[in-house]
């Protein structure tokens, strides 16, 4: 009687205008990483309004730790299908994305309009070292985690790290993730035989399949043919660009919300001259201080090339494909989350994305001013980062005031 007394508390409260309000405001706070969005679903959602289980908030958890994308939406677009279908998803990533997608438009309208000025200049003159610091220690703290002491790992993490700095462009990094993988299965000497456990996985994949996910994936498989072969470089039209672009982004995004960065640095500077330099930096900067993930700067990148209708394609193709990956894949995830063949494959893949991920910070810590002050800004930022875990909402708030105080000095 008590169970059913608790079902019905949660067909209640689980309604698409439920599901709005509450990742509505998940969104407004969820600053400090996927980490702390997860939090505080695991807090209000189950804790407090009880409307799911802590088992499903764990096992979206350790799926979208193996997808491609940005990890805290996934969570929360599998979060929604589980309670309420594809609306449920669709309607839970809209909520959760809103806040930080509206004050990324609000300062891409600024910074653009006004972005070449003395004040603006001034005012971001010391966020970009501040944002390499980030960088860095982010790559520091997950060398600790996924590399330490391994010297196997160690070699090809310098190898990943000395390639992008030499030569980084998306082929490359592409390239790396393709040798990580391989790696990833030479070194795990735990699994079990890879054959046997491929074979399961196809068996399970074609039992649970459905049209609807076939369909999407097989637009996504086409999506990310055109996108490796570069055929979108031919395209007329802004606005198909875009699409293409972000989507192949998307699912090829392995590792987190900072290994953008590096593809960003690659494919949208180097080759196809959407940012410059300082550009980026002042992206990263701005996805930074909002309450939303790292990839919200597709948001600010879309709205720079075709306004607001590019900001909406850009941001919907960097999220959306990823999510239906992540739907479709939870579907079999209890029969394949234990597959030694994927825990091998993203092990490898791990290490190349922490060589990413200092190198692009090294990359924009050359691009600053090589001055006493920025030096110690620098120093002062990497030890509370690394070493006292300070949100990059704190410091990237703190270089603002300094530039803003440098004004009037």
């Amino acid at each position: 009687m008590e169970l059913l007394v608790a079902g019905d508390i949660t067909k209640e409260k689980t309604t698409l205008k439920y599901l709005f309000l509450t990742f509505l405001k998940i969104g407004c706070v969820s600053f400090g990483g996927h980490m702390a969005l997860v939090s505080l679903i695991q807090r209000i959602m189950v804790e407090q309004d009880q409307s799911i289980d802590n088992e499903d908030v764990l096992n979206s958890v350790t799926v979208a730790a193996f997808m491609p994308g940005p990890m805290a939406v996934n969570v929360v677009a599998n979060i929604g299908y589980l309670l309420k279908g594809k609306w449920g998803a669709a309607i839970s990533m809209f909520a959760v994305l809103l806040p930080a997608c509206t004050l990324v438009l609000a300062l891409a309208y600024m910074y653009l309009s006004n972005g070449q000025s003395m004040a603006w200049t001034s005012i971001m003159q010391y966020v970009g070292a501040i944002v390499g610091i980030i960088i860095l220690s982010t790559g520091l703290q997950l060398f600790k985690k996924e590399i330490a002491l391994n010297y196997a790992k160690i070699f090809l993490f310098l190898l990943a790290t000395t390639l992008d700095l030499i030569k980084g462009n998306y082929l490359i990094t592409i390239a790396l993730i393709a040798i990580g993988a391989i790696a990833g299965l030479m070194l795990d000497r735990n699994r079990v035989d890879q054959i046997k456990v491929m074979s399961s996985f196809k068996t399970n994949f074609k039992l649970k399949i459905k049209s609807f996910s076939f369909i999407a994936v097989t637009v996504l498989f086409i999506n990310q043919i055109l996108f490796f072969t570069a055929a979108f470089k031919s395209y007329q039209n802004i606005l198909f660009k875009i699409a293409t672009v972000f989507s192949g982004i998307s699912i090829s995004l392995f590792g987190g919300g900072y290994v953008v960065i590096p593809i960003m640095q690659s494919l949208l500077v180097k080759d196809l001259h959407w940012l410059n330099a300082k550009e980026l930096i002042d992206v990263i900067a701005f996805s930074q201080v909002t309450p939303g993930p790292i990839l919200v700067s597709a948001t600010f990148i879309g709205f720079k090339l075709g306004g607001f209708l590019g900001a909406f394609v850009a941001t919907c193709s960097m999220f959306i494909p990823s999510a239906i990956l992540m739907i479709v894949v939870s579907k079999i995830f209890n029969k394949t989350k234990d597959h030694p063949f994927i825990k091998s494959m993203i092990s490898g893949i791990k290490v190349v994305v922490v060589g990413l991920i200092i190198s692009s910070a090294i990359k924009i810590l050359l691009l600053q001013p090589r001055t006493l002050l920025v030096a110690a800004i620098c120093i002062a930022a990497l030890i509370v980062s690394f070493k006292y875990k300070l949100s990059p909402v704190y410091l990237i708030l703190g270089a603002i005031f300094l530039g803003t105080v440098s004004i009037f000095i």
